[in-house]
């Protein structure tokens, strides 16, 4: 990793009061054609406290000598480097080297206006429950033309990405979502807005053209439009309790009718899941707990490392007819759950049923022992 220091008698990164820092985060990978437009943009930006942290990604080409070149000339840039390790590695690598209060990630083949920091710095420190602050945008490079967002909501957001990567939030909230997920290879934007709103929050888009998108056939973007169903299934095992809240049931790989089909399916084969209000913070493990046992190890000890040894799942397996349109009346898990809870050496986190088929119920009972 290499940090460029500046000179001491270039030009020094303001410090003004009121104006809290924003970090622009910048991955770069083969950017050559394009860092000097994307950071003379940011550079040319209204606010008057900024810093903008380079982070190249094992480029192969010129676009760590431009980065340098402008860290040389300009207080406010960092760079550094990293082996190629993709763009969700490269974002939360910066992000961890950055000092501000806002992040705002800017991607090294596009612009932004000169207004952009300035407005949305507005907006989240007056309005602290908004979460996320974008704007509108406009095409430009192989395709011209205005960018179309529809209008923002948590149910939308379950079936496909509406924000870009380009929008402004709280570095707290980036640490409380545990950045950008490092095991998507495309979309992982989409994933960390689900990961920042499943907990709540509202959205604003700014009324102004804030971002020049460029489109060109190399983008990341053409190129992971293939990984489809890995992303969805990645999602769906990340987000469970999210997708059942949003759409009644998981994200389908036909996305836009996802909660029509789950509610269809639950007419036949329903389920109900359980999760004690008093441990709401390992809601997490009671949806996950019907999985394939090595992926739901394997999520509740990245979510819950402490103590994912002590979550203790039984399963139950019991003949149960189910006429089509009744919901479950009652199962194992649930009769134990009930039993379990007076334990004061047990805390009992939920319980998750599950209709399996038409003759087969399954149950699931999920205690932290103490």
């Amino acid at each position: 990793m290499v940090n460029i220091q500046p000179a001491n008698d270039i030009k020094k990164a303001s410090e003004p009061e009121n104006f809290p820092l924003v970090s622009v985060i910048i991955p770069v990978y083969n950017s050559e054609l394009y860092l000097a437009e994307t950071l003379e943009a940011v550079l040319k930006s209204t606010y008057p406290n900024f810093e903008v942290i380079i982070m190249n990604d094992g480029s192969k080409d010129k676009s760590m000598e431009i980065a340098q070149s402008y860290a040389l000339k300009d207080a406010r840039i960092r760079c550094f480097e990293q082996p190629n390790a993709g763009a969700s590695v490269a974002r939360n690598h910066a992000i961890g080297l950055s000092h501000g209060k806002y992040i705002l990630p800017v991607d090294s083949d596009d612009t932004i206006s000169n207004n952009y920091i300035e407005e949305a710095v507005k907006v989240l420190e007056n309005n602290p429950e908004v979460k996320v602050v974008s704007r509108e945008a406009s095409f430009f490079g192989e395709k011209t033309g205005r960018w179309n967002f529809p209008p923002f909501s948590y149910n939308l957001l379950a079936r496909r990405n509406i924000i870009d990567v380009c929008s402004m939030y709280r570095k707290s909230d980036w640490e409380k979502t545990g950045g950008y997920c490092e095991e998507i290879t495309g979309r992982e934007d989409w994933d960390f807005w689900i990961s920042l709103f499943k907990t709540g929050g509202e959205f604003v888009r700014l009324p102004i053209n804030g971002l020049n998108y460029r489109i060109r056939s190399g983008s990341k973007r053409v190129k992971t439009r293939n990984l489809k169903k890995e992303l969805i299934d990645t999602l769906n095992i990340r987000h469970k309790a999210f997708f059942y809240r949003e759409l009644k049931g998981k994200l389908h790989y036909q996305r836009t009718h996802s909660r029509k089909m789950n509610i269809i399916r639950h007419i036949f084969l329903p389920e109900n899941i359980f999760v004690n209000p008093e441990y709401s913070v390992y809601e997490n493990a009671v949806y996950l707990s019907n999985e394939e046992i090595s992926i739901r190890n394997n999520q509740i000890t990245k979510l819950f490392p402490s103590v994912a040894e002590k979550i203790k799942i039984t399963e139950f397996t019991e003949k149960r007819y189910h006429i089509p349109g009744n919901g479950i009346k009652t199962s194992k898990a649930r009769d134990m759950y009930r039993q379990t809870i007076s334990d004061s050496n047990k805390s009992c986190l939920g319980y998750y049923e599950q209709q399996i088929s038409g003759c087969t119920l399954k149950s699931f009972l999920i205690i932290l022992e103490k």
